[in-house]
C-alpha cells in the first residue's frame, strides 16, 4: 500500500506573507518540514504542491519533487486533491508547510493507524491544551469529539465543554477516494465562517477520527510564532 505525503505551500498567507520561505538558521520552514517528513521510513513518496515558482525553486534547491497546481485554491486540502489526480498512493498524508516542529514519530503513528484500520476515512491528531491562553487564541484550533474519538466540531473560538480541552495539530491522513471527492463537495457555511477546511467534510457527513497525542507542534501563523520556534530550537 503506497503512502504519499504532500506538503501544500503558498506565498500568499494573509497573516504572514511568504512565511514558508522564512528561515530558521540556514533552512526555510518548507525545508524543515520536508526533512521531518522524509525521515519517516513508512512514507514512500513526498511532494510539495504549489502554484508559486519561487516555492518550486526553493523546493528543488533541497531535492524535493514538486507538483504545480492551480493558483485558485483556497485551502491546502483542495490543492492536494488536485495534486493527487496524476500520482499514485492509497493513503495521502497532508502535512502543513508551516509546521517545522512536526514529529516524525507522530507521522509514522498516523500512517500505521490508517494501514491497520480500514474504517478510518480521515485521521488527524489532537493534543490536550496545557496553556489556558491557547483556549482563547483564534490561531489555535479547538476540537470536541465523541466517545469513539470522532470529531464533532472544530473552531477557532472556545468550544463549551467540561474537563480537558483539546487543540488540533495541522496534519491529516486521507483515503485517496475521500480526498479526490473533496472538490465536488459544496463549501459549508461553517467552513466559510471559521476558515477551517476540515469542516466541509463534517458538514457533508464524513467522519474524522482524532488521535490524542502528547507530541506538540507550533504552527507558524505569525512572525511571533516564528520566534517561538526559534526559541524551542535555541537558534
Amino acid at each position: 500500500m503506497e503512502i504519499v505525503a504532500i506538503i501544500p505551500a503558498r506565498l500568499a498567507s494573509t497573516r504572514f506573507p511568504n512565511k514558508v520561505l522564512a528561515k530558521i538558521g540556514e533552512k526555510t520552514l518548507l525545508q524543515m518540514v520536508y526533512e521531518r517528513v522524509k525521515s519517516v521510513p513508512t512514507i514512500d513518496k513526498i511532494y510539495i504542491a504549489t502554484a508559486d515558482d519561487e516555492i518550486k525553486s526553493c523546493a528543488h534547491s533541497f531535492g524535493a519533487e514538486v507538483i504545480m497546481t492551480s493558483p485558485g485554491h483556497r485551502s491546502g486540502t483542495s490543492r492536494i486533491a488536485e495534486a493527487v489526480q496524476n500520482i499514485s498512493g492509497k493513503i495521502i498524508l497532508n502535512v502543513q508547510a508551516d509546521e517545522p516542529l512536526i514529529s516524525p514519530q507522530l507521522l509514522a503513528h498516523l500512517v500505521n493507524m490508517m494501514k491497520t484500520d480500514s474504517k478510518i476515512q480521515i485521521l488527524t491528531p489532537i493534543k490536550k491544551i496545557e496553556n489556558p491562553q491557547q483556549y482563547t487564541d483564534p490561531n489555535v484550533v479547538k476540537v470536541v469529539f465523541d466517545k469513539d474519538n470522532y470529531a464533532l466540531y472544530f473552531s477557532r473560538q472556545p468550544i463549551p465543554t467540561e474537563g480537558d480541552k483539546y487543540k488540533h495539530i495541522g496534519v491529516y491522513c486521507y483515503r485517496r477516494e475521500v480526498l479526490l471527492y473533496y472538490p465536488q463537495l459544496e463549501p459549508s457555511p461553517l467552513e466559510k465562517q471559521e476558515k477551517l477546511e476540515q469542516l466541509r467534510f463534517l458538514w457533508h457527513g464524513y467522519k474524522i477520527k482524532v488521535e490524542i497525542t502528547n507530541y506538540d507542534s507550533i504552527g507558524v501563523d505569525t512572525p511571533e510564532d516564528l520566534e517561538k520556534v526559534r526559541e524551542v530550537l535555541l537558534l
